[in-house]
């Protein structure tokens, strides 16, 4: 016999929802929770015929993506793709959903659109939530360990969620189950005081390197996530550090099989302290508030630094100048 509830966990996968929006569901009408007041079940359930009939809305709607499952793709807030879809950035379809509200479909075609116009290049800053986090407090490539020395590495997987890949098993595992199951827990801890900001330096680093993943476990213990920010591509990791002094001893690394990789800024060992230092000189520009204010528009429309826009219009200038001469 079919039983005439489904739990929390059953109406989120059913609907492909968050249990949390589950939850909003039934504070809201939509769904209606079956009254426990004995507290005799151990879990939530929602009446199975509203549950049904809102699955069978759902599938008159066009088919694709919501707001937050594009942010998860796309490595960006929810509050950012709804920017991008009022925008136009992102083509979306808006569709009646209950009695006053509409929600955004996102078509495939149209997701694969905004993919190749949002996805992070190599000019543009590294977000945080790239390579950070702030849930679990950790960060991307990250070194853990099990009671029985089995390694893993924080790895996203092709549909950005976090997890490990484990080595002796050579395969990814959520993060829930690489901790439950397999009791990994953090070789090293990964914060560190925020150094003052004196420009970065950055490395390129093809992914089948050798010095990568020490360099990335130093980076991470001694300079902390607070100074480090990383970005993966298919083949190689840009690493970008705050330029400062920091302890380089003990490492199996050394300045010679850094520098070929080293792509912005200097680096110098000296008595076993490491200097990076930035290619860039900090400078005071005045501009008219209604200019700046333009600048500021034009270098968030890019997803770039008020800087690199600054810096790239000079450069254009100097070559306009250039060729004219």
């Amino acid at each position: 016999m079919q039983k005439d509830w489904y739990t929390q966990k059953e109406v989120a996968e059913k609907l492909g929802l968050s249990k949390a929006t589950v939850y909003h569901y039934s504070k809201q009408g939509k769904i209606k929770k079956i009254p426990d007041p004995h507290r005799i079940h151990r879990f939530a359930r929602y009446h199975r015929e509203e549950v049904d009939q809102l699955a069978l809305e759902q599938e008159s709607h066009p088919k694709g993506m919501s707001p937050p499952q594009v942010a998860k793709q796309l490595g960006l807030s929810v509050q950012m793709v709804y920017k991008y879809i009022h925008d136009g950035t992102i083509k979306a379809d808006e569709v009646p959903f209950g009695d006053e509200r509409t929600i955004y479909v996102i078509s495939q075609d149209a997701f694969e659109a905004a993919k190749r116009i949002l996805s992070p290049t190599r000019n543009e800053r590294i977000r945080k939530s790239e390579y950070y986090h702030s849930q679990y407090d950790i960060s991307v490539f990250q070194l853990f360990k099990s009671p029985n020395e089995q390694t893993a590495r924080v790895v996203k997987n092709e549909n950005n969620d976090w997890g490990f890949h484990l080595h002796q098993y050579q395969k990814w595992v959520p993060y829930n189950e690489g901790i439950s199951k397999y009791s990994l827990k953090p070789a090293y801890d990964i914060h560190q005081h925020l150094l003052e900001n004196k420009g970065y330096v950055y490395f390129n680093i093809p992914l089948n390197e050798d010095i990568l993943y020490p360099f990335i476990d130093y980076l991470l213990m001694v300079w902390g996530i607070e100074n480090v920010g990383f970005r993966k591509f298919d083949e190689e990791v840009i690493l970008s550090i705050k330029a400062g002094e920091k302890p380089f001893k003990h490492i199996p690394l050394d300045a010679d099989q850094l520098n070929p990789f080293l792509t912005e800024g200097t680096l110098t060992v000296l008595e076993e302290v490491i200097y990076f230092h930035s290619a860039y000189r900090k400078t005071n520009l005045e501009l008219p508030i209604k200019m700046l204010d333009s600048v500021k528009q034009l270098a968030e429309d890019e997803n770039i630094t008020i800087s690199q826009w600054i810096e790239r219009a000079i450069e254009e200038s100097l070559q306009d100048k250039k060729e004219t001469l």
